[in-house]
């Protein structure tokens, strides 16, 4: 039996969205063996996915001020997950460059969340899967019409 067609309500919305975060990020499971916090494995895969990037674009892209970027960023490279690099374009800047600790821990998160989120998508109903693509669809391109796309994806660069 089909529902009938009820227009949804931008606070139902809004709260589906605050439960589906919960799913969207790592699990503790996701995490196990993972030292770093989630402060610093989101500006990890942003450098992963959108790097080499400079302190500054990394800091427009986690909303987070110069000063604290440019810490984060250092207890990254202490830790051995980024490294700095000169930029070959501009010898005056410097670029976070992942290295191969880096992308491993980021490709790692990234394989057990694509499988946690897989065994999801299975258990729903074709139905659901169909209506999950087209809404999701649909709010990407209202907010690329908006403007209100969030920074870390898009293209960072130098």
């Amino acid at each position: 039996m089909k529902p009938a067609h009820v227009e949804s309500s931008t606070p139902r919305l809004g709260e589906l969205m605050h439960q589906f975060r919960g799913l969207a990020g790592p699990s503790p499971e996701d995490l196990v063996g993972v030292e770093l916090p989630r402060h610093q494995l989101r500006a990890l895969f942003i450098v992963v996915k959108h790097g080499p990037l400079t302190v500054s674009h990394l800091a427009k892209a986690t909303d987070a001020s110069l000063a604290s970027t440019s810490s984060l960023a250092e207890r990254l490279v202490r830790s051995g997950h980024l490294q700095r690099e000169a930029d070959p374009d501009d010898r005056r800047k410097v670029l976070l460059v992942a290295t191969p600790q880096g992308r491993e821990v980021a490709e790692q998160l990234e394989s057990r969340f694509l499988q946690r989120f897989e065994r999801l998508v299975e258990a729903m109903s074709p139905e659901g899967r169909a209506a999950l693509e087209a809404g999701l669809t649909d709010l990407i391109r209202a907010a690329d019409e908006l403007g209100l796309r969030s920074r870390d994806h898009h293209g960072g660069g130098r």
